[in-house]
C-alpha cells in the first residue's frame, strides 16, 4: 500500500501563453453598464425587508425564461438556491411563480444522509459540502447560485476574515472554474455610516467579491434603491430603483396568495449611501435605545460585569457599531475598571453594580480609571509628540502641551502637563501611568526599557 501525499510544485506562466478574454456578465441591465459578473461572486446586502432575496429571484425567474440582459440573454437558465431563510412552500414558490418563472429551472438544494433504513436531511456548510456544489452545478448546468443568508451557511465566525475566506474561495474558484453567478446574500449592521462599511461581519466579505450591491429603501418617496458601491470589472458605480408592487397568484386547489412582484425602473441619482445615512441621522436615539437594551441584558449576568473586548465582539455579531455602543454605555451610566494582571483588561459593569473602588491599578491612587476604548483617536501621537519623544525637543514640548490642552476640554482633566513631566517624557494623556492599550504609552515603556 502505498503512502500517497500531496506534493506542492512551483508553477510558472507565461504572460504570452495566456489568451486574454473579454468579461462577460450575469446581469446587464444597460448596454455597457454590467452590474452581476459571470465567473465570480457578488455580495448582496441590506437592513431585512428590503427585497434583496426577491429581487435575486426576480432575475433569476427573467433567466428561466431567457429574457435576462447580459451574455446569457436568449438562453433558458437553471438558478440553484441554498437555503434560505424563508420557507419554500410559503414564501419561495409563491415568489417565483409571482416572477412567472419557469419552476422547472429554479432548484433546491439540500444534502441527505441514509443509515440503516434512515434518511436525515441537514443544511449544506461551507466550506465542508463544496464538492456537492460541484457535482450538481457539473450535472445541471446552472449558471446562478444564490446563499441566502450567506453567513449562516459557513463554517467558523462571520466576524473573522480568514473564517470567511477559507468558507467562500472555494466556492468562488468553482464560480470561476464553471463560469456562473455567485449570489452571497448578508444583511446590514445597524447605525450608519459608509456603505462600504455597513456590511455585517468582517471586511473580508466585500473584500472576496467582485461586485458589492447595497439595497435600502426610501422612506420618503417610497422608491426602493440599490447602489453597486463595487464593480471591479464595470466603468461606472450606478444606483437604480425599483418597486415592489403586488400580485396575486393561483397555488392551486382554489387558493391564492398576494406576493411582491419586482418592477424594474432603471437608472436614479438617489443612493443608498444616502439614504441610510439620512435615515441614521433621523433614528440615531432609536439605535442607541436598541443598542442599551441589548448592553444591559448582556451585563446581566451572575458577574454583573463583562470584558469589553467580549463585549465588543458579540456587538458586532448583533449588527452594533462600536460608536453606538459606547453612546448606549454613557446613557446607561455603566461603569468600568481595569484588571490587576500583566496585560490588564478593561471590565464593564451593571449599572446596578458598579466597581467597588475605580482603583488606579497602576499607580494605587483612588480616581477616574479611563478607559483607553474611548480615547482611540487621542493615542496615536502627532507628529511633533514623535519628535518630543525621540528628540526631547522645546518645540515638542510645547506641542504635547497645546495637544493636552485640547484634549482637556472635550474630555475632562485627565492630566495637566507642566514642564517637569513633559521632560519625563509623561503621556499626555494618562500622566506618568502606564496604560498598555494606549500606544504612546506603549512607545514609551519600550523606549525606557532599552
Amino acid at each position: 500500500m502505498t503512502d500517497s501525499k500531496p506534493v506542492t510544485k512551483l508553477k510558472m506562466t507565461r504572460a504570452s501563453e495566456i489568451v486574454p478574454r473579454r468579461q462577460k456578465w450575469f446581469w446587464e441591465p444597460l448596454r455597457g453598464q454590467g452590474v452581476i459578473p459571470l465567473g465570480t461572486a457578488t455580495i448582496v446586502a441590506g437592513k431585512g425587508g428590503e427585497g434583496k432575496t426577491t429581487f435575486m429571484l426576480d432575475l433569476a425567474a427573467k433567466g428561466s425564461r431567457g429574457e435576462l440582459p447580459g451574455d446569457l440573454y436568449g438562453q433558458k437558465i437553471e438558478t440553484i438556491i441554498i437555503g434560505p431563510e424563508d420557507d419554500w412552500e410559503t414564501a419561495m414558490v409563491p415568489r417565483l411563480k409571482g416572477a412567472q418563472a419557469n419552476l422547472d429551472k429554479i432548484w433546491q438544494i439540500g444534502l441527505e444522509t441514509e443509515y440503516q433504513g434512515n434518511s436525515r436531511e441537514r443544511a449544506i456548510k461551507f466550506p465542508l459540502d463544496v464538492d456537492y456544489i460541484e457535482e450538481a452545478i457539473h450535472e445541471y448546468g446552472a449558471k446562478m447560485l444564490i446563499v441566502d443568508p450567506a453567513p449562516s451557511l459557513m463554517h467558523g465566525d462571520m466576524n473573522k476574515a480568514q473564517d470567511v475566506r477559507s468558507s467562500y474561495e472555494p466556492l468562488i474558484a468553482l464560480a470561476q472554474k464553471y463560469e456562473f453567478a455567485l449570489i452571497l446574500i448578508n444583511h446590514f449592521g445597524k447605525g450608519g455610516g459608509s456603505v462600504s462599511s455597513k456590511l455585517s461581519g468582517s471586511h473580508a466579505w466585500r473584500d472576496l467579491t467582485r461586485s458589492y450591491l447595497a439595497f435600502a429603501m426610501d422612506e420618503e418617496s417610497g422608491e426602493r434603491v440599490f447602489s453597486q458601491d463595487k464593480g471591479n470589472y464595470t466603468k461606472n458605480l450606478n444606483s437604480y430603483k425599483f418597486a415592489l408592487d403586488s400580485v396575486d397568484v393561483d397555488l392551486g386547489n382554489g387558493e391564492a396568495a398576494s406576493v411582491a412582484k419586482v418592477n424594474f425602473m432603471g437608472l436614479t441619482t438617489q443612493t443608498v449611501d444616502e439614504i441610510i445615512n439620512r435615515d441614521s441621522f433621523d433614528d440615531d436615539g432609536s439605535a442607541r435605545s436598541e443598542a442599551a437594551e441589548w448592553l444591559l441584558a448582556f451585563l446581566d449576568n451572575d458577574q454583573k460585569e463583562s470584558a469589553r473586548k467580549v463585549i465588543m465582539k458579540a456587538a458586532r455579531g448583533e449588527g452594533f457599531s462600536e460608536s453606538t455602543l459606547k453612546r448606549a454605555k454613557k446613557a446607561l451610566n455603566v461603569q468600568h475598571s481595569r484588571t490587576r494582571e500583566a496585560q490588564p483588561e478593561t471590565i464593564w459593569h451593571h449599572p446596578d453594580s458598579p466597581p467597588d473602588s475605580q482603583l488606579d491599578h497602576q499607580t494605587g491612587h483612588d480616581g477616574p480609571v479611563h478607559d483607553p476604548s474611548e480615547l482611540t483617536e487621542l493615542t496615536e501621537p502627532t507628529a511633533e509628540y514623535r519628535g518630543f519623544i525621540n528628540n526631547n525637543s522645546p518645540q515638542s514640548v510645547q506641542s504635547a502641551q497645546l495637544g493636552q490642552s485640547a484634549q482637556s476640554v472635550q474630555h475632562g482633566e485627565l492630566f495637566e502637563p507642566t514642564a517637569i513631566t513633559a521632560r519625563r517624557k509623561a503621556c499626555p494623556l494618562h500622566g506618568h501611568d502606564d496604560d498598555h492599550d494606549c500606544f504612546t504609552c506603549d512607545s514609551i515603556r519600550t523606549e525606557l526599557a532599552s
